[in-house]
């Protein structure tokens, strides 16, 4: 029988049949829980649904009909009546999704903006088994530019509703995120970054390209279920907006590659509809992290995704990428030179202070030798934020 596109074929190491009885696959990246899922496409399974856990907000009743509508790399979609349309997911991943619709503070801060919440669902052992969304018509993106930045836009309206939730910079447990995927990629690459203070985390809000809604006037997202490699290699964190813009990004270049000017027009379009302090001052640095990090990060997921579901164009494309790292890296590792000159200045005017008070300088050639090395931490310094590689 032939696996559904949702089977972590690639790292799968048990049948699917094995794993249904089990109630757990094993694979190369760890354990995943799974259930019984198998008569979720009868009519009778809705209208009697396990009492286990608990099913939450709108629940369809007396239901005619029910039809599979696609499957995909989160589960099954199915079509109940012509009310619903709910989101099965195979496997244990968490509660994000449903966690937006059923914290009411989030929910209200996201009302009128461009995402479609579950309404309703069953969340099972704290996962999400069941998601129930209004009815609702898949969308495909032009390859046009506008529809990016459009996109890029709605990411800093979501993200800047939720800015009163957030929890402040966790640059550590980011980093130990890149060394997690570091670790299970073996990708020949290392990035470890620091983050500026107007770098937070948001509550988990998972937007995929390829799961868009018609609307009206524009293009909505749909609030999705985390993935299942995201669940096997790392541990859930709240990640800043940039994690998102860049994700996407780089899911658009894979299809259709972005140029300089292309990356900064998504970079501006995101950061004038999100708060100010996320992309002003150093808050874009590279020195400091900024976007190329979270590119880097979103490459790595989008590796962990290719070994998963064995998909090789996806992987070749991550690793051309990645091979790219070192030169970027270079440039940080040149900038580090000039940031040096800092500590330089500063060891010379303790040596010019220590040297007058000791009587080793004349107060002229202590002079002259503070002002030297003053001067010199200044050049350097703005040197090295001149030479700070752009974020696009």
């Amino acid at each position: 029988m032939e696996e559904p596109v949702w089977w972590p074929s690639g790292i799968a190491q048990q049948s699917m049949d094995e794993a249904m009885e089990a109630g757990e696959l094993r694979t190369s990246f760890g354990r995943l829980q799974m259930w019984d899922f198998s008569e979720v496409q009868s009519v009778s399974w809705w209208r009697a649904p396990p009492g286990n856990g608990v099913q939450w907000g709108q629940w369809p009743e007396e239901v005619d009909h029910v039809e599979l509508v696609s499957e995909d790399r989160y589960g099954l979609v199915l079509r109940i009546d012509d009310a619903y349309i709910a989101r099965v997911s195979p496997f244990m991943v968490g509660e994000d999704a449903s966690r937006l619709a059923r914290y009411e503070p989030w929910k209200k801060a996201l009302e009128h903006l461009s995402i479609i919440l579950p309404v309703g669902g069953w969340t099972a052992g704290e996962h999400d088994r069941v998601l129930i969304y209004p009815i609702h018509s898949p969308a495909t993106p032009s390859k046009e530019m506008t529809q990016l930045t459009s996109l890029a836009a709605s990411i800093g309206q979501l993200h800047g509703a939720l800015m009163p939730f957030h929890t402040p910079n966790t640059e550590r447990l980011w980093n130990e995120r890149l060394k997690a995927m570091e670790d299970v990629l073996k990708p020949h690459t290392l990035w470890r970054a620091p983050h500026t203070q107007a770098t937070v985390g948001l509550p988990p809000l998972h937007l995929d390209l390829n799961h868009l809604v018609n609307d009206d006037e524009s293009m909505r997202w749909v609030a999705l279920p985390r993935s299942i490699s995201d669940h096997l290699a790392c541990r859930p964190e709240r990640l800043p907006s940039l994690a998102t813009l860049m994700r996407i990004e780089r899911q658009w270049a894979q299809q259709t590659p972005l140029d300089e000017d292309q990356r900064k027009a998504l970079l501006d379009s995101w950061s004038k509809q999100a708060p100010a302090s996320w992309s002003k001052g150093k808050a874009l640095s590279t020195a400091l992290g900024g976007a190329w990090v979270w590119r880097y990060n979103a490459v790595l997921e989008h590796l962990l995704e290719a070994r998963t579901y064995g998909d090789q164009v996806l992987e070749q494309d991550s690793l051309d990428w990645l091979g790219e790292v070192s030169r970027l890296q270079a440039r940080l590792g040149t900038l580090r030179m000039w940031k040096s000159g800092f500590w330089v200045g500063l060891t010379g005017l303790i040596v010019a202070y220590f040297g007058n008070d000791w009587g080793t300088f004349t107060s002229m050639q202590a002079g002259l030798l503070a002002a030297g090395s003053i001067a010199f931490a200044v050049v350097t310094n703005r040197m090295y934020w001149a030479k700070d590689p752009l974020p696009y």
